[in-house]
């Protein structure tokens, strides 16, 4: 359950950096002009529509891994930090698949040059700073989140106590004392057996 829970935070976050890094890249460079960028978006992009539904998941998600890395502070269990590599090939690699697919849908065809244009150039150099921030996000709440359970499981009330062994020993000497002081009180000891009875 930890192991997945690891996944749960980076997931979206490596997601949302790709999309975030591919949509500043248009902003920053429309491919083609006005005309192409018009037909792109109409085409291309027809599919971010979807995108309420899709950032509804990611955020269910997101609340998930946070519960699971609350659950395994308050087990006391070890923080497993977030996978590097999820972020160092999922964006550029989504990125890529993602324009081609997007140019074949648009299009019907893919240029041959289409890696050497100014948004695709943009938009893959942007992944980097992008997929560093979500890096440094997703470690940010995975540690939130196991601080919050290991808090809470430091408080007296979830304390378990369990009871010791040398605990019952210890209350009772005090009463096995107190009962042969309180026989012993006035002097007398128990009476002994008749003379007869003895060898």
């Amino acid at each position: 359950m930890r192991d997945r829970g690891a996944w749960l935070i980076p997931l979206p976050l490596a997601v949302t950096s790709w999309l975030g890094a591919h949509c500043f890249a248009y902003w920053l460079v429309s491919p083609g002009g006005e005309r192409h960028m018009g037909m792109h978006a109409a085409d291309g992009h027809a599919y971010l529509g979807y995108t309420p539904a899709v950032a509804l998941w990611g955020l269910a998600l997101l609340l998930t891994g946070l519960v699971v890395c609350v659950w395994a502070g308050l087990r006391n269990e070890r923080r497993t930090p977030p996978p590097v590599r999820l972020f160092v090939l999922l964006p550029p690699v989504g990125f890529a698949l993602q324009e081609h697919i997007e140019r074949l849908i648009g299009t019907g065809a893919v240029p041959l040059d289409l890696v050497l244009e100014p948004t695709f150039v943009t938009g893959l150099a942007l992944q980097l700073p992008f997929a560093v921030a979500a890096l440094l996000l997703a470690h940010a709440l995975s540690a939130i989140g196991f601080g919050v359970g290991r808090a809470l499981s430091n408080r007296p009330v979830l304390r378990r106590r369990m009871p010791s062994a040398s605990a019952p020993r210890l209350r009772l000497a005090p009463l096995a004392a107190a009962a042969t002081s309180a026989v012993l009180a006035p002097g007398h000891g128990p009476r002994a057996p008749p003379a007869s009875a003895r060898p």
